[in-house]
């Protein structure tokens, strides 16, 4: 059967299409084996792909460059610290913090006494890491600075020291604090100071011990300069195993002085810390102890007294309770 002009032969199964839609062209590039039409849109895909892959690079390389920006940013307090280092505002530190100051690789030194925290970078031939006193850069290590093991007492645990020892300690607090080259920069989260920056029990222990500390040395310099002996309490101790004892420092020498203004009027004895001279009915020795004597017991030890004896004989045991209770009372005001 002869096809209608203008239509092509179909094959058997060959779908119909009408000449108007089939673009001539399409059996041209049959004939060459690949549509032509179809080779354009694949390049154009394969251009698309590459496009897109092309995109998302840049879109990771974005991401990474604004991470890598913000992570830098976030360790800008931390970079400092190889250098001259920084503190946070607060003047907080915790001792992990502290312990980053130590003077290695060009690091700013710092230590912390009585958990106050200074900058000592100045004394860098004394606490950098080939000084004498590096042990003491990036910690508290308070105990050390009075009992002097500077291997075993590295440590700001001073709870068990005695009044005058932690008044040593301030001491040595005062000696970084007036220093002209050490500055002083927080404190230290530990012993002395808690997580707000108050000061502890021990703390404000401490200070009293300074505070007493500091009032005898006034009080011996008034007697130096003619302010009278009676105005610098000696040192008291008492215990049931050693008894009483009272002792004096800077050369200065224990006498039973007497005193006219007590409450009341009346007069009483107490020790009082004088220069090296002859004993005097106004400055006397404890029985027992020597005029140049810088200690003195005042009572023997409680074990050793008889039952119902308040304690010492009638002129050294009857003294100590006045010497005790007057000199501690005196700390404790000042």
């Amino acid at each position: 059967m002869a096809s209608a002009p203008g239509l092509r032969e179909r094959r058997p199964g060959q779908p119909y299409v009408h000449p108007e839609i089939q673009p001539v062209e399409e059996e041209h590039d049959r004939k060459l084996g690949e549509p032509a039409a179809d080779s354009s849109r694949l390049a154009a895909a394969r251009s698309s792909g590459t496009c897109w892959r092309l995109g998302v690079a840049a879109l990771l390389a974005a991401l990474l460059l604004a991470g890598g920006v913000a992570c830098l940013a976030g360790w800008r307090p931390a970079l400092a610290g190889m250098g001259k280092g920084s503190l946070p505002e607060s003047g907080l530190l915790r001792p992990a913090h502290l312990a980053r100051f130590d003077g290695q690789h060009g690091r700013r030194i710092l230590l912390a006494v009585m958990g106050e925290v200074y900058d000592v970078t100045a004394g860098k031939r004394h606490y950098g890491p080939k000084g004498g006193y590096s042990i003491f850069a990036g910690r508290d290590a308070s105990r050390s600075y009075v009992t002097g093991k500077f291997r075993t007492d590295l440590t700001d645990d001073v709870a068990d020291f005695t009044e005058e020892q932690l008044a040593e300690l301030a001491r040595w607090r005062d000696f970084y604090a007036k220093h002209k080259e050490y500055t002083y920069v927080g404190k230290v989260v530990g012993r002395f100071f808690d997580t707000a920056g108050e000061p502890t029990a021990l703390r404000l222990q401490a200070e009293a011990a300074a505070a007493a500390a500091a009032q005898r040395e006034r009080e011996k310099e008034a007697a130096r300069s003619g302010g009278g002996a009676a105005d610098v309490p000696c040192n008291v101790k008492w215990s049931k195993v050693e008894g009483g004892w009272v002792w004096c420092d800077g050369g200065l020498l224990p006498r039973r002085v007497l005193r006219s203004d007590w409450e009341g009027g009346q007069a009483a004895e107490r020790c009082a810390c004088v220069e090296q001279q002859e004993p005097s009915p106004s400055a006397r020795l404890y029985d027992g102890c020597g005029p140049e004597a810088s200690t003195c017991q005042t009572s023997p030890p409680e074990l050793a007294l008889q039952g119902g004896r308040d304690g010492g004989s009638d002129d050294g045991g009857g003294n100590v309770g006045s010497d005790g209770s007057t000199t501690e009372q005196g700390q404790q005001e000042a």
